[in-house]
């Protein structure tokens, strides 16, 4: 599926089904990697339950990807503005407060205050 365009708003009310796949797809990649590090290195069950991990993040980078959202990095997830910028979130955030530029990465990430305008879309709110 193509991406969406989202307004602040939009991305916003999304948030909380994001929320819930990302927290539900953490706690089983934690319980899986609690049991990989029981299993001794290198045998049938470490291997197995790597592709389960595999698996847990795979779907939720899908299930992102349904909403029209795009993981980035495990537990991030960009909102496309489509004005020159995503709303990023991440794992443990609240609420939508930081963006970056296409070009950037989450390293890029800002503030809304520092939108190119001037405008934080938290303010019109």
């Amino acid at each position: 599926m193509d991406n969406n365009i989202f307004s602040y708003d939009e991305a916003s009310a999304m948030l909380d089904e994001v929320r819930e796949l990302t927290v539900a797809a953490h706690e089983r990649l934690q319980a899986l990697r609690a049991k990989v590090e029981g299993a001794p290195p290198g045998s049938r069950r470490a291997k197995k339950l790597s592709e389960w991990i595999n698996t847990v993040i795979h779907q939720w980078a899908e299930d992102i990807l349904s909403l029209g959202a795009l993981p980035k990095g495990l537990w991030t997830v960009d909102f496309d503005s489509g004005k020159g910028y995503y709303f990023c979130w991440t794992l443990n955030e609240s609420r939508l407060t930081h963006f970056h530029n296409y070009e950037e990465g989450f390293m890029g990430r800002k503030p809304l205050s520092e939108l190119p305008n001037g405008i934080s879309p938290v303010l019109l709110n």
